[in-house]
């Protein structure tokens, strides 16, 4: 499995451990971070571009189910 996808794994499995974020889920992130302290860690030490595309590309998907959503409970 490459660092990128191992990170996101972790990551995903870290914020499925929570029922709520609460009225402020930012104020979580310095949290999770030290939760997948260590998968960071190893995608940081490669110097490889394509690792990164993974992150871009899920970031994006984040960034477009956030505004669906949004759209959603507005409605």
């Amino acid at each position: 499995m490459r660092a990128s996808s191992r990170l996101l794994k972790k990551l995903d499995n870290v914020l499925s451990g929570y029922d709520s974020f609460g009225e402020d889920p930012k104020a979580l992130v310095d949290e999770v971070l030290a939760e997948v302290q260590k998968p960071l860690e190893k995608l940081l030490s490669k110097s490889k571009p394509e690792l990164m595309t993974e992150i871009y590309v899920e970031r994006d998907r984040a960034v477009l189910k956030q505004e669906i959503l949004n759209r959603v409970m507005a409605s």
